[in-house]
Order: C-alpha cells, then structure tokens, then sequence
C-alpha cells in the first residue's frame, strides 16, 4: 500500500494520466479522431487577419508558427488550419450542430434549415449599424500562460486598452440583441486566434512541450506585431473549420 507521498504522486500521475486520455472536445464535432475536418455548417461573425499590405505583420508572425507547426513532437495530434482561415471572432452566431436556444435565434425554428437560418441572420445583421462601436479594432496578444486543460493551438488576445475592451463589449452586446443568440460565456468571452485543434489526446511531456512553443511563439508575435489592428467585422458562412466566407462586412 501507498503512504504519505507515495500515495500522493501516484494520485498526481493518474490525474495527469487521466487528463491525456481524454478525448478532445471538438472530436467528432468539428473534426474527426484521425485529424480530417467534418461539416460543421454555420454562420459567424469575425475579423480575418489582413495578409498583405500595412497591417500584415501579425499574419505573417502567424505563418512562421505555421511553418514550424510540423516539426512540433505533438504535432501529429492536431490539425492545423489553413492560414487563409485565421481570424478573431467577434461574435459566434448559429451552426447546424448547436440547434437549442439561446444559441439559435431567438424567433427561428429550430427545424429551419440552415441555409433559411444564414439568410435571415444575414437580413438582420444587413440593418444594423455599427455605429461607435465600428472599427479598426486594435489587439495585442494575451501573454499570460493557457489556463489549465486548454488544447492547442490558440493565440489569445487583449484590447490594446479600456477603451477598446469597452467598445468591443458594447458591440457584442448588441449583436446579442440583434440575432437573439446569447451563449453562457458571454461576458467572459476572451478573444483568440486559432491556428490548430487538437485530434488526440496528449501525453504530460507533449503537454509541457506545447505551452513551451507557445509561450515562444507568443514573444515573437508581439515583438513584430505589438499591435494587430483588425477591420470592421464580416458576416461569414462556413461549411467547416477551413473556410469563412465573407458575405458582407458589418457598417
């Protein structure tokens, strides 16, 4: 029989044990065990990175971590998007897989496909007006360490001040009253940049080795990109994680 610190690091090891046998919460939702991406149809509102011009360098810090990605020891266990994909998300609205309310619209039946769901989003959003809650959004990435039982790969971010963080609260408010959807993390939403999802779960080692590159690549995006200045938002459909299209651009 295990005692005293015996019994506690046999405890420890089965929690982090445990933790790695996990399965990956988008796992048979957004993407499959074997790492291929499944239709996850829906509707969404959010800001891609720009990619070329003034403004690029946050896209281009993005696309080293890319080119590194493959190279990671855990990177077989996760699928990494397109860098065409990458964007901040101001407001998630309806997708096919998450039919309940309130994260449907308010006044949509549940049962509408979802192509009737997108146009009438896209109605209601077409009438809104952005007003002093209009861009550019000004970010900077989130330098603290990913909370317990994150999965990689997220970039999170921060308003570059009160001001921002005020107007982006306010803007999300309102988009809430607009489509009628109002998820449970509302207030605390944290905006993020996502460049992978895990697929498999991660043993401890992979686990210290991923927040290891992360906190690297973290330093030098906020070195070439001290702050990411992000346009007015798109109202976009997608058929999965790969592509957001735009439909229109909020004004």
């Amino acid at each position: 029989m295990l005692k005293g610190s015996g019994l506690a690091l046999a405890g420890l090891a089965a929690s982090r044990g445990g933790a790695a046998d996990r399965r990956p919460p988008d796992v048979g939702r957004k993407f499959a065990a074997d790492g291929r991406v499944l239709p996850f149809a829906g509707n969404t509102i959010i800001c891609h990175l720009p990619q070329q011009g003034a403004g690029s360098e946050a896209f281009d810090a993005l696309l080293d971590v890319y080119r590194a990605l493959p190279g990671e020891p855990w990177a077989r266990k996760v699928t990494a998007l397109p860098p065409s994909s990458y964007h901040m998300t101001i407001f998630g609205t309806a997708n096919d897989k998450a039919r309940r309310y309130p994260l449907w619209p308010a006044g949509v039946p549940l049962d509408l496909p979802m192509a009737d769901c997108d146009r009438i989003l896209g109605e209601r959003l077409r009438a809104f007006r952005l007003g002093d809650e209009a861009g550019p959004y000004r970010m900077r990435v989130n330098m603290e360490p990913p909370p317990a039982g994150e999965t990689p790969l997220t970039v999170r971010l921060l308003p570059a001040d009160d001001a921002m963080e005020a107007r982006l609260r306010r803007l999300r408010d309102r988009l809430a009253e607009v489509t009628g959807i109002r998820e449970p993390d509302h207030d605390r939403y944290r905006f993020h940049i996502t460049l992978a999802y895990q697929v498999a779960p991660l043993t401890p080692e992979e686990v210290d080795a991923w927040r290891r590159s992360l906190a690297a690549w973290k330093v030098m995006i906020a070195r070439r990109a001290p702050i990411i200045t992000l346009g007015n938002p798109e109202y976009c459909l997608l058929k999965d994680m790969f592509a957001f299209k735009r439909q229109f651009f909020l004004s």
